[in-house]
């Protein structure tokens, strides 16, 4: 489906108030005690941000939920400035993949919290 209007990839996001933040991150921790074993976050290095902008065409990140054996995980994917997914198979490379990720430009497995969380 083609959008309507110019992605606004440059006015995706922004700075919040630290209150505004954290009533967020509450309500959600209150539907995640729900769960056997919660993720409240998940962290992901300087270095995977660093690759995703290193291609000239990535101008935001997109956030995917998934699971992996029934519980949440986040997946990261650069956009281009159309607001469109920058994927291996989207740019017309071979589908299959090593096990690495063999730069199908889709990062996951970053630390969870709470169990990989700092102490504040």
């Amino acid at each position: 489906m083609a959008m309507s209007k110019p992605f606004p990839y440059k006015k995706a996001g922004r700075e919040m108030r630290f209150d505004e933040a954290r009533t967020w991150v509450d309500s959600y921790r209150k539907t995640c005690e729900k769960q056997v074993k919660p993720i409240f976050a998940e962290g992901f290095s300087k270095e995977v941000l660093m690759k995703m902008f290193a291609d000239d065409a990535c101008t935001g990140i997109r956030i995917y939920h998934g699971q992996q054996n029934g519980e949440p995980r986040l997946l990261l994917v650069g956009m281009d400035k159309e607001g469109n997914d920058m994927h291996r198979s989207q740019r017309g490379l071979k589908d299959d993949m090593p096990d690495d990720g063999g730069g199908s430009g889709i990062y996951g497995d970053g630390a969870r919290c709470p169990e990989e969380c700092g102490s504040r």
